[in-house]
């Protein structure tokens, strides 16, 4: 469902959180195309083709089918055939969870020959928590995500909760444009949450200097450089750096205008020094999984034992998230109070009620989590401050000791009891642990101020502070000190396990992590056009804004723009570039090459596309269809032209899509795919990064471990974490782990839109004789003799395992002469030998 102007029903909220003008359609000027350059086919609007008609109309499964059809019919081609069911369930698997499948997921799609067969498998994948790990691969490329600054230092920072951050908006499917604008601009957004937040640790992914000299600056600008940089490869397909020292050579974009795209990004308080500390920074919570399933435990406890906190008399109030109540008198309480709240937050810090306006002189009381900054209070746990004198503070500060940010639904209760206590429960259990400083006092002062729900008072006395960030429900306000504000019967076997789980949630601690983020300035820096790019020679200043010939922002005038003006120009109707260039990424992540095989340079240096119309149709169908990749991916691996076999015919007809592109698979699949078929794969989802086994002494030969350079030393994981995703491998920008780097993985200094691929004799030593790959292979032996006895059934466990297929009469004899001379020299396991063999052959590095 969509409303008139044709935007999703679920956007419609997001949308129009930033404002009413996004929604309308004239809020960008008419595009005028004034000389040659702004001719060029990347700078018109997308328009929707019509599809072809087609000759051979049985071989199209979906319209994608129609233009690459008309296009090989055109040239005289013709289709490659059906890839089989194996090779096909194998692509599958590869490109939407990275790891090849399993023998009973092979052994159910054999069997399945109804004609939903490959869409539930489709279905299935994209359902699966690593289809997120798969696909936040290629963007952490663009983001330039690794775990340490770059430059000669290279020390490790904290910013492994960005990339899980990534992985869970893969997962939730997360529109393309909420996905870019919470990346570009989340800190902007009206009430940012903490997960917004998060996210603009996209732009703090870049490399930042040790700092220790006088040209901080400069380092300041490198940093803004790579964010444009950054912001023009990823979003708009064009190579913004080329105008960084004089007009662009190709497209038109003057060296004005880039300075004017750069002030955007000039606002940022960065020193350009200090391993990225000197930034903005954020207090993140982390998730931790055994908590959540405790609290998922908790929840199913809840039914059995009534409502948790239900109603008892006394209420004066009850409210349902934020509320200001006006009429002050009705809630200025004198004496013995009791505040309850259903809570769900992952902030540091907000108010639940609040009557408590210091700068005015109204203090009375206030309840919340954080104690709005105070230093003395506790991050994400419960506060009260409870005053007898309005003007001066005289009474009781309480601190709870149990977290309650973390993401998880609570039960929370506040109760004062007049001249006597206070005390906090969390999901009906006492807190016997708070911290009081100062007694209760016997009364309350009174304030006029109106009574705040889910906020507080600022400096200016409006009380639109402290904003609580998540689900703030059932808040209940009593005149009188309730005695058990659970409600329910804890001598029940029910609530006594309640009880017990509830106290385990309440020992464990929070993690808390500082991560770097985006922030603005109060007050815009001035930007200057840097004469020949050099940081210290300033020209002409200019203001913020956009090239000439992409669509314009009518309230550029007005005021200058921000990172959240950008962000949600990118989306505008009739932008030409940011859906052309994001599909063709994704055809790019099946295909191996996009439709534009230079995917960061849509301009005139660039490629052109190989199926212009299919382009268009496909960025248009993505626009309609809310920004849904989840969607695109789907559209694409149902196509026919997906589906076909990779046997190549006619090497000229390549660029028709006449057969499916073998590619050699990336250097993180590599490793997992042999993990994965010995069975040690740790499939844990997010976390912190792992030091899977690398030589002795690399990082020491490398300079990496030097005094005063390097704050870090790399000691090997033990346990599940050595098996852990390659993707969560630690990156080290200057000394990447050699498995990797030798497969083509990129350091990530920069933005990286398109992995190189070479094929080198190094590969083949790697593969062969790495200690992961050669206890993969000994765990491979191990687990095919578990499961078979006989020499033959291994072999075509094996061949199904590696290949998704059995294998045929001359591989079983190779196979098997193999074994028999592997144990008649003597020379070790023979099926760990056959498993390292085949795990090198080009079948298994390649994608079919």
């Amino acid at each position: 469902m969509t409303n008139d102007q044709g935007i999703p029903n679920p956007q419609i909220g997001f949308w129009s959180s930033l404002g009413p003008w996004v929604l309308i359609l004239g809020l960008f000027a008419p595009v005028t195309f004034v000389n040659a350059a702004e001719k060029h086919w990347a700078f018109q609007p997308v328009k929707k083709p019509a599809l072809p008609s087609v000759k051979d109309a049985i071989w199209v499964r979906n319209p994608i089918d129609r233009f690459v059809l008309a296009r090989m019919e055109a040239a005289g081609v013709r289709p490659a055939e059906a890839a089989g069911k194996g090779t096909l369930l194998r692509r599958l698997s590869l490109d939407l969870i990275g790891v090849p499948p399993t023998p009973a997921e092979l052994a159910a799609f054999e069997r399945d020959d109804s004609p939903e067969a490959y869409a539930k498998v489709v279905k299935r994948l994209m359902a699966s928590p690593h289809y997120g790990e798969r696909m936040a691969q290629g963007w952490l490329d663009l983001a330039r995500f690794a775990d340490t600054s770059g430059y000669a230092a290279d020390r490790t920072r904290n910013v492994w909760p960005y990339r899980d951050w990534v992985i869970r908006a893969f997962n939730d499917n997360l529109p393309y444009d909420r996905f870019s604008i919470e990346q570009l601009a989340g800190d902007l957004l009206p009430n940012a949450t903490p997960e917004q937040r998060l996210a603009t640790g996209f732009h703090r992914q870049a490399m930042q200097a040790k700092g220790n000299n006088p040209r901080k600056e400069e380092f300041r600008i490198k940093g803004i450089v790579d964010r444009l940089q950054t912001t023009g490869r990823t979003w708009l397909g064009l190579t913004l750096e080329c105008a960084e020292c004089h007009d662009h050579k190709h497209d038109p974009i003057s060296q004005k205008e880039y300075y004017r795209l750069f002030a955007i990004f000039n606002n940022v308080p960065h020193l350009g020094s200090g391993y990225g500390v000197h930034g903005p920074r954020m207090q993140y919570t982390v998730a931790d999984p055994q908590r959540a399933q405790l609290a998922k435990r908790l929840d199913k406890l809840r039914p059995k034992l009534g409502e948790l906190g239900a109603k008892q008399p006394g209420v004066i109030g009850e409210w349902i998230g934020a509320a200001v109540e006006k009429e002050a008198a009705k809630f200025a309480l004198t004496g013995s109070f009791t505040v309850t709240a259903e809570i769900e937050t992952k902030a540091n810090i907000g108010n639940i009620v609040s009557k408590y306006d210091w700068k005015a002189g109204q203090r009375s009381f206030v309840v919340g989590v954080g104690g709005e900054g105070d230093p003395k209070a506790t991050p994400g746990h419960l506060f009260a401050w409870i005053s007898s004198e309005a003007g001066a503070f005289r009474g009781v500060v309480a601190y709870g000791s149990r977290p309650v940010n973390d993401g998880q639904r609570h039960h929370v209760a506040v109760v004062f009891e007049a001249g006597k206590a206070v005390r906090f429960f969390v999901d009906g259990v006492e807190d016997r642990h708070v911290r009081l400083e100062g007694a209760p006092p016997a009364r309350i002062a009174q304030s006029t101020r109106p009574l705040a729900i889910g906020a507080g008072y600022n400096n200016a006395g409006e009380p639109n502070a402290f904003q609580f960030q998540g689900k703030l429900e059932k808040v209940r306000l009593y005149n009188h000190a309730l005695a058990d504000p659970s409600g329910i019967d804890l001598t029940k076997p029910a609530a006594k396990e309640f009880v017990k789980l509830s106290n385990e949630i309440g020992k464990m601690k929070v993690q808390q992590l500082e991560v770097p983020v985006m922030d603005e300035l109060p007050q815009p820096r001035e930007t200057h056009v840097l004469v020949r790019g050099e940081f210290d020679q300033k020209g002409e200043a200019v203001r913020p804004g956009l090239p000439a010939f992409l669509p314009s922002w009518t309230m550029l005038e007005r005021r200058p723009m921000n990172r959240l003006d950008f962000a949600r120009w990118l989306f505008a109707p009739g932008h030409p570039l940011t859906a052309r260039v994001e599909v063709n990424r994704i055809w790019q992540h099946h295909f191996g090459e996009g439709l534009v095989r230079t995917p960061a340079d849509f301009g005139k240096h660039g490629a052109k596309p190989t199926h212009p119309q299919l382009l268009d149709w496909l960025a248009a169908t993505f626009v309609e269809s809310g920004w849904d990749r989840k969607a695109m991916h789907r559209l694409i691996v149902e196509s026919a032209t997906y589906r076909q076999s990779s046997k190549m015919r006619d090497a000229k007809a390549e660029a028709l899509l006449a057969h499916f592109p073998r590619r050699r698979l990336q250097a993180e699949q590599i490793r997992d795919s042999a993990l994965a078929v010995a069975g040690l794969l740790d499939v844990r989802v997010g976390g912190p990064s792992a030091f899977p086994d690398q030589p002795a002494g690399l990082y020491e030969e490398r300079g990496q471990n030097t005094a005063g350079n390097s704050n870090f030393t790399w000691r090997n994981s033990v346990g599940h974490d050595r098996f852990r995703r390659s993707m969560y491998t630690y990156w080290k920008r200057m000394m990447l782990h050699p498995v990797l780097a030798t497969f083509d993985a990129p350091p990530r200094q920069v933005c990286v839109p398109k992995r190189t691929v070479t094929n080198t004799p190094q590969q083949a030593l790697v593969a062969l004789n790495e200690p992961i790959f050669a206890e993969a292979a000994a765990a491979f032996a191990r687990r095919l003799a578990a499961a078979h006895t006989d020499d033959a059934a291994k072999i075509t466990a094996a061949y199904r395992l590696c290949y998704a297929r059995d294998p045929d009469a001359f591989e079983r004899k190779q196979c098997l002469a193999f074994l028999a001379d592997h144990r008649r020299r003597g020379e070790g396991d023979a099926w760990t030998a056959l498993a390292s063999v085949l795990m090198n052959l080009d079948e298994w590095l390649v994608r079919e």
